[in-house]
């Protein structure tokens, strides 16, 4: 044990002295509380495309739907809000992704109010008009990312064998208007999710080595895929042992990327831009607490949550926070040229081609959607599996 534990000590003090971050990008801060009739909550923006149109994510009583905000006046503060479900049936619950600069919107849905049910993906065009998911012998898509050139990414589970890790479910996807494929990261024992698409076709996503037998995490890792190779220029996610994380939340049409670091402490723990090879610290305001980073847009605008303190809790002495949607805006324009990430990592791909359209799913046959806490709830249950 002592020797594992020296190896585990060695790899942190390597991971984070080996990535170098270079100095802070100015931003400025927008405070965005969405309201939408029939609700007194304050809900948090998902995603937010090149026009400020916002997407967000709500639940009524028993029905979770998609919002879309669009602003009404020059400082991005108020919006009018429209809310869509992807079946338009009553108890189809329905989770927003992500949204284009042509309006378009991709998340996914249910077709039960409850267990046994199935989870589609969709694209909903500014119309209106929905087109659903389903990968070809699939239990289970959640389409997560979409880019300007229609073509869409996610991850799908495969229905699950007896006797097998429902780890093995789980694999990554890229469907382009007519044809689907599987992306999966080409290490054994691995599962892979696709999160977003950039008009290049470069692809943000995750892989997690496990253990077949006990399901146990054995490295964590984010990539860029980009036309058959792996881009590997992150440090590993060593959330899993207990050490520093990283999460990439999004990359747009100029290759940049946006992430949080955590676990670490304030040497490490923050917000950061990725771009050309080089990582850039993002300062948030004083008194802000970050809580999570969503969705941005190509010119370098994201979204995402933040608390701040509003009092102390007289019964328990902890502090009372109060949570607020954000839009960080870049004040530093520069050119960054064509996209560009460091060296690929030279791996084979595998890839399973399945042509045709999408499949025309009745209805009724609609299933539930994918939002982040959906994924993360849906992927412990695989595990136990």
């Amino acid at each position: 044990m002592k020797t594992i534990r020296s190896i585990v000590i060695g790899v942190i003090t390597w991971l984070m002295a080996g990535t170098a971050f270079a100095e802070s990008l100015p931003y400025e801060f927008t405070k965005i509380d969405i309201f939408v009739p029939g609700s007194s909550a304050r809900w948090i923006p998902e995603d937010i495309n090149d026009q400020g149109v916002l997407l967000t994510n709500i639940r009524i009583g028993n029905l979770a739907e998609a919002v879309i905000a669009k602003p009404t006046g020059h400082e991005n503060k108020k919006f009018k809000t429209s809310t869509f479900s992807c079946t338009g049936l009553a108890f189809a619950d329905t989770s927003a992704s992500s949204i284009t600069e042509k309006g378009q919107i991709v998340g996914s849905c249910t077709d039960a109010p409850s267990g046994p049910s199935r989870t589609s993906g969709f694209v909903r065009d500014r119309n209106g008009h929905h087109v659903l998911l389903d990968f070809p012998g699939a239990d289970h898509t959640l389409a997560s990312g979409m880019n300007s050139r229609d073509q869409v990414v996610g991850h799908y589970y495969n229905p699950l064998i007896p006797g097998q890790s429902g780890l093995f479910r789980i694999h990554g996807f890229l469907w382009d208007g007519d044809k689907y494929s599987t992306i999966d990261f080409p290490r054994e024992n691995t599962y892979t999710m696709l999160w977003s698409i950039n008009r290049s076709g470069q692809m943000l996503g995750e892989s997690y080595a496990f253990n077949p037998a006990t399901n146990e995490t054995l490295a964590h890792n984010w990539f860029v895929y980009d036309h058959g190779n792996f881009i590997m220029d992150f440090p590993e996610s060593l959330e899993y042992i207990g050490g520093p994380a990283i999460y990439l939340a999004d990359i747009n049409d100029k290759g940049q990327i946006v992430g949080l670091r955590s676990n670490a402490g304030p040497d490490w723990n923050g917000v950061f831009l990725y771009e050309g090879g080089t990582f850039y610290d993002i300062e948030f305001p004083a008194g802000w607490l970050v809580t999570d980073i969503r969705g941005m847009n190509n010119k370098g605008q994201f979204v995402g949550t933040y608390a701040v303190q509003v009092g102390i809790d007289p019964l328990y002495g902890s502090p009372i926070y109060e949570y607020h949607g954000y839009i960080a805006t870049p004040t530093l324009h520069k050119s960054p040229g064509e996209p560009r990430l460091g060296p690929a990592i030279s791996l084979s791909l595998s890839e399973s081609n399945y042509i045709g359209s999408a499949p025309s799913t009745a209805i009724s046959n609609l299933i539930r959607t994918k939002d982040y806490n959906f994924g993360k709830q849906f992927l412990k249950s695989v595990r136990e599996k």
